[in-house]
């Protein structure tokens, strides 16, 4: 905002040929240019490295059941990576190991500082005294998967209510 003021009072004096101020068109394209250069920046700043680009995702841990409660549980896993700066954790269930076709999940972002990610997803609205089947898997924004799926059905028994 303060540079927008100093732009407009550095430039409030230059005229059109035709006489008109020229200091508003000016100052709004100084603005977009400036917003064009920081935004270019920070998605560059945003990608991954070069060198990770080779890295598959895979499950290095997990996935294993962090919590349950009676009617809700915690499905926790480790890749070896982040694929991208958002993605989803998903974790498929049903209570037929043939059968998963409810779905859960939950919004990460990947910490590049890290060489792991942690996915964790809350299922709820699950019944009592009832065992579950589940895998995992990491999905882009937009449904892409990133790899880092589970092989294997694992189950879960949710507690008692109390």
């Amino acid at each position: 905002m303060a540079v927008a003021l100093r732009l407009r009072c550095a430039f409030s004096s230059v005229k059109h040929p035709c006489g008109q101020h020229m200091s508003r068109l000016l100052l709004f394209v100084i603005a977009v240019s400036v917003s064009i250069l920081i935004f270019s920046v920070q998605t560059a700043s945003q990608q991954r490295p070069a060198g990770n680009k080779t890295a598959r995702m895979r499950i290095i841990k997990g996935p294993e059941l962090e919590s349950a409660t009676d009617n809700s549980a915690i499905i926790r896993w480790t890749t070896n990576t982040g694929s991208s700066l958002i993605e989803h954790s998903v974790v498929h269930y049903g209570t037929d190991p043939k059968n998963l076709n409810r779905r859960a999940e939950s919004l990460n972002r990947w910490n590049h500082n890290l060489p792991y990610m942690i996915h964790r997803v809350s299922v709820m609205n699950l019944t009592p005294r009832t065992t579950y089947y589940y895998t995992v898997e990491a999905v882009r924004g937009d449904g892409m998967p990133l790899g880092g799926r589970s092989n294997t059905i694992n189950q879960f028994t949710t507690r008692q209510h109390q």
